[in-house]
């Protein structure tokens, strides 16, 4: 892989460009991680609000009509619906797994089939998330890989 780097001192925000014979599955993540960098979340614990690094979060979820994220370290509310938040982050390395469940695949450590067709990912923290069957297009795309 070849890296170029050209300052432009006349540019508003930095750019990047990629150009490939193929995408592979190397250069999704790097792009995955460019894209999460720099940005945050405001979530709400207790009575504080917090910004936690996009890249530190584990998942969304949909309680009761509320949604909250996951890091390594605590659970944070958000006022965000879930598909607000879908649609947000598209282009990272977040995707639906089930109604209820956005997961950051970065923080996926192993997936297994279950035996109802069904898929069960294994986070860095060890917590287990279910994948629905029709939420498993979307991770195969993702990753760029058959399961």
């Amino acid at each position: 892989m070849k890296i170029n780097i050209i300052e432009a001192p006349n540019l508003a925000e930095p750019e990047i460009t990629v150009r490939c014979s193929a995408m592979t599955g190397e250069l999704r993540e790097i792009i995955a991680a460019l894209s999460l960098a720099g940005n945050t979340v405001a979530g709400i614990a207790g009575d504080e609000t917090h910004f936690i690094p996009l890249g530190e979060l584990l998942y969304f979820e949909s309680v009761d009509d509320r949604v909250f994220f996951y890091t390594a370290s605590g659970t944070f509310e958000t006022p965000a619906k879930l598909y607000q938040i879908e649609e947000k982050l598209a282009q990272t390395s977040f995707v639906r797994i089930s109604k209820s469940t956005i997961v950051n695949l970065r923080k996926v450590t192993r997936m297994r089939r279950e035996p109802n067709s069904r898929l069960l990912v294994t986070l860095t923290t060890g917590e287990a998330l279910v994948v629905s069957r029709q939420y498993m297009p979307g991770i195969k795309e993702k990753l760029g890989v058959l399961i």
